[in-house]
């Protein structure tokens, strides 16, 4: 049996510089002057061709453009179906190094965004926003995909930004038992 190759998906978020890009973006618009800000550490030239490879490939879209100082600014939103969600066909492409890679990157950001949460100083008024659990669920396999149906049908109308409405940043796992 041949050993999948690496998949677009794969390719473009494995990347540690675009999946950063891309937690940066997702729930909101942002100009590339706001990306510079929260990833200080990664080089403007770097930032902006990692930017071009996600506009490219459709995970993120230019909203709006502006000129400021000569130059164009552009505000970016991201495509939310996109992201975090690998089909079943890009899962079976998809080398168990990489799926070990793509779930380490994304525990990864969750402990970073985690410890910026509560590093912020304000995660007692906080508190009614945060909340992590686990369960175990007994299900077939066509009872999983309308749990996951239900959950994007609840999940869709909140994507957008909107005022007077605060940012929460919410991770799903679904993981067989062993």
């Amino acid at each position: 049996m041949d050993e999948p190759s690496s998949t677009p998906v794969s390719d473009l978020l494995l990347h540690p510089i675009r999946w950063r890009i891309v937690q940066r973006v997702l729930g909101r618009e942002v100009t590339t002057t706001d990306l510079k800000r929260d990833l200080p550490d990664v080089p403007s030239t770097s930032l902006y061709r990692h930017v071009a490879v996600l506009i490219d490939a459709g995970f993120l879209t230019v909203v709006r453009e502006r000129k400021v100082r000569g130059t164009t600014e552009r505000t970016l939103s991201l495509d939310q179906t996109k992201v975090g969600r690998i089909d079943e066909r890009e899962a079976r492409a998809m080398t168990p190094e990489q799926h070990r890679q793509a779930f380490l990157m994304m525990l990864t950001r969750l402990a970073a965004d985690f410890d910026r949460a509560v590093e912020r100083g304000d995660l007692e008024t906080r508190l009614p926003q945060l909340g992590y659990s686990q369960l175990a669920l007994y299900v077939a396999p066509e009872d999983l995909d309308a749990i996951r149906e239900g959950i994007n049908a609840v999940i869709e109308p909140h994507l957008t930004e909107a005022p007077g409405k605060d940012r929460v940043t919410l991770s799903l796992i679904a993981l067989p038992d062993v």
